[in-house]
């Protein structure tokens, strides 16, 4: 897959590993067409 993003607009490494150890401990469940998240510890 080709990625389009230039050198500049890139996140760096730093970021992209805060955004994924986040996204790895809440959950979402969509309840009653709502969605409630969860923070797994």
């Amino acid at each position: 897959m080709t990625q389009i993003t230039t050198e500049e607009t890139r996140p760096s490494e730093m970021t992209l590993f805060i955004i994924r150890q986040i996204a790895r401990q809440y959950k979402s469940v969509k309840i009653n067409n709502n969605y409630q998240f969860n923070y797994l510890n």
